[in-house]
């Protein structure tokens, strides 16, 4: 080495160490710690096998002869430019897992609210099942009495989410669907209902239609509950909360033992 090598090697490795440094906090402390690894784990898989073959050789090399400063210049800006790339990349990576986090819980907090306000309108505190019973009783009582449906609107949030529906996650997007699904059925049904031809059927036929509709309104509720506990379970434990709830709805007909809506908060 010339006199002046050591001074340029010094300058990289205090470079090196602060980039190493740097990357080991984040890796250590940051927000996106199992991104950070996941990103080294895959750099290393590269970087690895290209020191073996390049690295070897070279100390091998310099232990046999002087190599040229401006070699030694280059290795140490290369690793410079490596640790840099890796460090960045990152900072990248945590900042997209923090934004697709945040837009995920206001989603959550979106679709949470609409659902909760439909299952309350369901629910209507208790005296759904009893006015559907004294509807169907009427309707039994009058042959001519047609019962108005009114026509509900329930999915206008999630209509807005549905080109972003792939940012839920597994956890808590198929009960979110299944339920949309159903809501949309009732809808259509709602709309039969409230056309001329369901006026023209006989009063019998009506009222077997009519308890299908109050049926799956009912499911509707069941379903919606399920989703609700879901989201509220994601929201205080993040993807294990949610899959406890899970373990404790065998299936979504659990949700008819569900708490009233509004007991639970999206977090």
């Amino acid at each position: 080495m010339t006199p002046a090598q050591p001074l340029d090697v010094w300058i990289g490795a205090g470079v090196l160490a602060l980039l190493g440094l740097g990357a080991a906090l984040l890796l250590l402390l940051g927000e996106g710690a199992a991104i950070s690894r996941s990103i080294l784990l895959r750099f290393a898989r590269i970087a690895l096998p290209v020191a073996l073959l390049l690295g070897l050789p070279l100390l091998a090399l310099s232990r046999l002869a002087d190599l040229e400063d401006r070699l030694w210049q280059a290795l140490i800006a290369g690793l410079v430019i490596a640790l840099g790339w890796l460090t960045t990349t990152m900072f990248a990576e945590t900042g997209r897992a923090r934004d697709k986090a945040e837009k995920l819980r206001d989603y959550h907090k979106a679709l949470f609210a609409e659902i909760r306000d439909t299952l309350a309108a369901f629910y209507s505190e208790g005296q759904g099942d009893a006015q559907a019973a004294q509807l169907v009783a009427r309707m039994e009582a009058d042959e001519s009495f047609v019962p108005f449906i009114p026509n509900e609107v329930h999915d206008r949030v999630y209509a807005a989410l549905l080109d972003e529906i792939e940012v839920l996650p597994r956890q808590t997007i198929d009960a979110v669907v299944a339920y949309y699904s159903l809501i949309a059925s009732i809808r259509a049904l709602a709309e039969d209902m409230r056309s001329d031809r369901f006026a023209q059927l006989p009063q019998g036929r009506r009222i077997l239609i009519y308890q299908d509709y109050v049926q799956m309104r009912q499911r509707a509720y069941q379903l919606g509950s399920y989703a609700l506990a879901l989201i509220d379970g994601y929201a205080k434990g993040g993807a294990p909360g949610a899959e406890a709830v899970t373990r404790r709805f065998s299936s979504p007909d659990a949700g008819r033992n569900a708490r009233s809506p509004g007991s639970e908060s999206a977090g």
